[in-house]
């Protein structure tokens, strides 16, 4: 499949060792009917369709599996924003592409989910440090759009004002808070894609 026209999934199933692709498939799938804690490695290798210990080849830990798949889909989704703001567009459209590229059809699952706030806080996850992590990587993507943006003159000064890189955090933050909304998928896509308009208003010229 061309690089270009990959979903935000296969783009994180494509960053794992091949060998550990249907355990991460397995991880997630699990994660999101349990949630971390109330899944098991048995839980994992059942639906993986492999034994207990198999399951112990490829990661020591339902931990390092959460771990692994956070990981990934940070690698992933700042890839694939950095890619989406690239194509241009107005401010609108490029922050509606990036937000829809950044939250696709792997995130949305868990941000809708139940389990969000055990997933994705920064205060309940246990890969807390991969997700400040991450977000700090995807605030710099954004960040380096808006600093692009002020010097071509595309973006609003007074809109990105004197830290593009802080304004970014501003607009992440804002779309981070969706998870905690209690939407469908669908509502989910509505929001994130007003937001992108609210915020792409602010910064055109």
């Amino acid at each position: 499949m061309d690089h270009e026209t990959q979903s935000l999934t296969e783009r994180i199933l494509a960053l794992a060792p091949e060998r550990s692709r249907g355990v991460l498939v397995a991880g997630y799938e699990t994660f999101l009917q349990f949630g971390v804690r109330r899944a098991s490695m048995q839980d994992i290798a059942d639906r993986a369709g492999i034994s207990r210990a198999a399951l112990y080849l490829h990661y020591r830990s339902k931990t390092d599996i959460f771990r692994a798949l956070m990981a990934h889909y940070f690698a992933a989704a700042s890839d694939l924003a950095a890619e989406a703001l690239a194509r241009g567009g107005t401010p609108s459209e490029a922050l509606r592409a990036a937000f829809a590229a950044q939250t696709g059809d792997a995130a949305t699952e868990l941000i809708v989910s139940p389990h969000a706030e055990e997933f994705l806080s920064l205060k309940q996850s246990v890969a807390r440090d991969i997700i400040a992590e991450g977000a700090a990587r995807l605030a710099r993507v954004y960040g380096a759009w808006l600093a692009r943006g002020l010097a071509d003159g595309t973006i609003a000064e007074d809109g990105a004002g004197p830290d593009p890189e802080a304004a970014a955090w501003v607009m992440l933050t804002a779309l981070d808070g969706l998870k905690t909304a209690g939407l469908t998928p669908e509502a989910h896509g509505q929001a994130r894609d007003r937001l992108a308009l609210l915020f792409g208003r602010a910064l055109t010229p």
